[in-house]
């Protein structure tokens, strides 16, 4: 996979109060007419996380230079503050949905979603994550049950449509039912160098996804994030319709969930690291666009206005273990937006969640 230094647009101004730092400058790759569309979701993800990444790194972290930004409210169909299983339903599908409900109306209703719309244009789909694939994410782009908690339910509605042509996720020692990926035709790809060459029709992957791990490391005990992820996209981009790929960073939020600073940060930069390598791989095409947001913010982080590189670990605090109404960063990569002109943008140039999924259907079916 060739790597080169990307050169990206000078930043338009912040469409919302944030603190982002000097941003990368230089020039963006304009998809003309977009195959494919590639979905960076970090969980937990909120704007002090990122500004924290940033104080702590002592610069703006890569995801940060993407020309264009936004923010995007995340309230569920019945809570201002959101669970992942919601949100994801709401990007996938572009329906607000209740807290633990997954890929279903608020009646129980299955719902069509990107996915599926991307399959019926052609296109190779794919969902990764650094969590296992019974997750609330990975499911709300691909099953449906009233229950997040409903692992069986939810992976066997998964794979009975067949709509998602690549699925990979970490390896965890619960169950997370792989005979029923195999029974489906999905093939077992044993190591992640195997993703890109694989001649499968269907693949299924669960790999040691560490956020320690060097980037782009090929060692065979840890996998880098930025590793799985581009090894996917070579193999998703051979088919000639393009693709639709969902990948999340999931541990960001299990980070906030334990108010656990320097684990939020090593996920942060893990997720920044893989950011980084697609939208690299991006730049040098001229048919694909990335989005990069978050599906809610957890643990209410908050950063002093003093904090510094220096002085940061005695200027932060967390304000709760769970997650939090915090508006989230959405980032365009690709193509040119003009949010204010957007039907689905309110008067503060505020997104909602369920306006992605409009966004990404707008350019798979054109």
């Amino acid at each position: 996979m060739k790597k080169k230094i990307l050169a990206l647009i000078c930043a338009i101004a912040c469409l919302f109060t944030c603190s982002c730092g000097e941003r990368y400058t230089g020039s963006q790759v304009v998809a003309e007419k977009v195959k494919n569309v590639i979905l960076l979701i970090g969980d937990g993800m909120g704007p002090n996380q990122i500004k924290a990444g940033e104080i702590v790194k002592g610069e703006p972290l890569f995801l940060q230079g993407i020309p264009q930004m936004t923010a995007v409210n995340t309230s569920s169909a019945n809570n201002t503050i959101t669970d992942s299983a919601a949100a994801a339903t709401a990007m996938a599908t572009g329906v607000l949905t209740y807290n633990s409900y997954v890929g279903l109306d608020p009646k129980g209703n299955e719902l069509e979603t990107i996915v599926d719309v991307a399959k019926r244009a052609g296109k190779r789909t794919g969902v990764i994550s650094t969590e296992e694939l019974t997750g609330a994410t990975p499911m709300g782009f691909s099953g449906h049950s009233i229950n997040r908690a409903n692992a069986k339910e939810l992976v066997q509605t998964a794979t009975e449509t067949s709509n998602v042509d690549l699925f990979v996720g970490y390896t965890y020692a619960s169950v997370t039912y792989p005979e029923m990926y195999i029974n489906a035709g999905y093939e077992i790809i044993g190591e992640v160098d195997a993703i890109s060459e694989s001649t499968a029709s269907k693949i299924f992957g669960q790999y040691d996804i560490y956020a320690k791990a060097p980037s782009m490391s090929a060692d065979p005990t840890f996998a880098a994030f930025d590793r799985v992820v581009m090894e996917s996209i070579e193999w998703l981009s051979k088919n000639e319709n393009g693709f639709f790929l969902m990948a999340e960073g999931a541990h960001i939020d299990h980070g906030g969930h334990n108010n656990d600073i320097d684990y939020m940060l090593s996920e942060l930069y893990a997720f920044d690291d893989m950011v980084k390598a697609v939208v690299n791989w991006a730049e040098q095409r001229d048919d694909t666009i990335v989005i990069v947001t978050a599906d809610h913010e957890t643990g209410g982080l908050m950063i002093h206005d003093t904090a510094t590189k220096e002085n940061f670990f005695e200027k932060y605090w967390w304000k709760t273990t769970g997650h939090s109404d915090t508006d989230v960063n959405f980032y365009f990569y690709g193509n040119t937006i003009d949010f204010a002109e957007l039907s689905f943008v309110d008067k503060a140039h505020i997104i909602k969640n369920t306006d992605i999924f409009t966004l990404m259907k707008s350019y798979i079916e054109k």
